[in-house]
């Protein structure tokens, strides 16, 4: 029994002792350089993004509508009352009159929804 335990015993000292060594495989008479790091200074070119034109068409009469009230809703969104007389030009822009406080004026409305004043 002591015999088997010393047997066992050894085999456990060689097997941690020899798991505690490394070998580190030959060279050859080389060195071995480590890389080297920069001043850290990195230039990345600037990157301009594109220009995007999104026009706002939120109360702004439809291009192409079938008749005046997209263009008498822009007048009247723009403080004018009383519209009246509304025509589309062969230009594409609406005309008619309207009043603002006590004046009564042409207006205009074109196709982006802008008005004037005539």
């Amino acid at each position: 029994m002591k015999r088997a335990f010393l047997a066992l015993a050894l085999v456990g000292i060689v097997g941690a002792a020899s798991a505690q060594t490394v070998t580190m495989p030959p060279v050859g008479g080389a060195t071995i350089t480590t890389p080297q790091v920069g001043s850290g200074s990195v230039t990345t070119p600037g990157v301009i993004p594109p220009a995007v034109s999104v026009p706002n068409t939120v109360s702004a009469p439809a291009p192409n509508a079938a008749g005046s009230a997209g263009a008498r809703a822009r007048i009247e969104a723009d403080g004018y009352r009383d519209v009246q007389g509304l025509n589309r030009g062969a230009d594409g822009k609406w005309r008619g009159q309207a009043t603002r406080g006590n004046a009564r004026v042409g207006v205009s409305v074109d196709a982006q929804g802008r008005v004037t004043t005539d």
